[in-house]
């Protein structure tokens, strides 16, 4: 389980990294059992995950219910929070970064709530009926800019990767989400 003060310590230290200040890393546990910790993070995103399915199930758009979507989409939501890591432990050493990799891991899982709230914004603001449609499809490009933005600069500041090769594995991560969301979502 995680504590309260771990859990208010990473994400303060996780939101300095959202606002590209290195000082973030710090305020996590980066050691090999903190490593193992972070995926415990999992869990922070499940609620974020339902309201999110709830806001989309109100939208309307499709008979499938709240529980239809948030059960439906649990296991690409779990093999989404291990491929990208995988993938990186299995690159790490071609990209020179083995000693950065679990920084870079513990980084990315603390990010992961921050970078979900973001990403839920426009659904709860459509399916509260706050916004129409067209805006909240602007809303979500907005939202992804940010997100893509965030995970730019885990990269940089904790795996400590070039800009070509921070931009690459944005996309390959994105690209990979997309993947397991068109074979399983």
């Amino acid at each position: 389980m995680l504590s309260t003060a771990e859990i208010t310590g990473s994400l303060r230290g996780a939101w300095q990294l959202f606002c590209n200040r290195p000082d973030g890393l710090r305020a996590l546990d980066r050691s090999v059992t903190g490593f193992w910790r972070s995926f415990r993070v999992i869990v922070l995103l499940l609620p974020i995950n339902a309201i999110t399915m709830l806001a989309v199930s109100r939208m309307g758009r499709g008979t499938e219910s709240f529980g239809d979507l948030f059960l439906g989409g649990l296991p690409v939501l779990l093999l989404d929070w291990i491929a990208f890591p995988v993938v990186m432990a299995v690159a790490a050493g071609s990209l020179g970064v083995k000693a950065t990799y679990v920084s870079y891991v513990v980084a990315r899982n603390w990010a992961a709530p921050i970078s979900s709230a973001i990403l839920a914004i426009p659904f709860i603001l459509q399916g509260a009926g706050w916004v129409e449609p067209t805006l909240a499809v602007i809303l979500s490009l907005i939202a992804m800019g940010l997100v893509l933005r965030y995970h730019y600069l885990i990269l940089r500041i904790a795996l400590g990767t070039t800009v070509p090769i921070s931009i690459g594995l944005v996309i390959v991560d994105m690209l990979l989400s997309l993947l397991l969301v068109a074979l399983l979502g």
